[in-house]
């Protein structure tokens, strides 16, 4: 039940009171350790990119996903050029992109440690389970994956810049999405079901 008196800025934690008067928390130039303050303030959906390595699934989060066309169905991911997984992509030429849900905390976790084995074959889904065109290791409880071919890779700086094809798409059972950003996990919020339950109280 929400407070009489409550309002949407008090729900969702709105605490821009006052912005217009607020000092500048970045201002200089953009170097690496600012753009990373800076970018750890975007929150967005957690996202695990799935090879093969050694035959067996593997997975490591990525913080840059993005959609690139419709047709064809296109998306980039941004992956450290000396890691496992980038290895994995450049001689399978296939990868897979999932968005995690709220259930998949775990599996973020795991596959966000620096260094560590991230072998994720106890999280994803069997391939008799699957349509027999996908490649690439899909996680159990996804928001979406994408399976992916390789059409283009370039290394930019530390990372190895990859789009690729979609190839087939798996999307269950709508589940709320895992969200990332100002260094913590977060939960998605409804804001219409928000506004309704507002409307209700006033």
């Amino acid at each position: 039940m929400i407070e009489s008196g409550n309002t949407l800025g008090d729900l969702l934690g709105d605490d821009d009171v006052g912005a217009d008067a607020a000092q500048w928390a970045l201002e200089t130039q953009a170097d690496p350790d600012t753009f990373r303050a800076a970018m750890g303030r975007v929150v967005g959906s957690v996202t695990v990119v799935t090879t093969r390595h050694d035959a067996r699934a593997w997975g490591m989060t990525v913080s840059a996903f993005s959609p690139v066309c419709m047709e064809p169905a296109t998306v980039l991911v941004c992956v450290n050029a000396r890691t496992v997984t980038a290895v994995d992509i450049h001689r399978e030429s296939r990868f897979g992109v999932n968005l995690l849900s709220q259930d998949q905390l775990s599996v973020s976790q795991l596959c966000s440690r620096a260094g560590a084995v991230k072998y994720v074959d106890d999280h994803v889904v069997a391939s008799s389970q699957l349509p027999a065109e996908v490649a690439s290791p899909v996680l159990r409880n996804s928001l979406v994956t994408f399976d992916c071919e390789v059409t283009e890779a370039r290394t930019v700086g530390s990372h190895l810049v990859v789009m690729g094809q979609v190839r087939a798409v798996l999307a269950p059972d709508s589940r709320r999405p895992l969200l990332y950003g100002q260094g913590r996990y977060q939960r998605s919020v409804d804001i219409e079901e928000l506004l309704t339950m507002t409307e209700a109280a006033a």
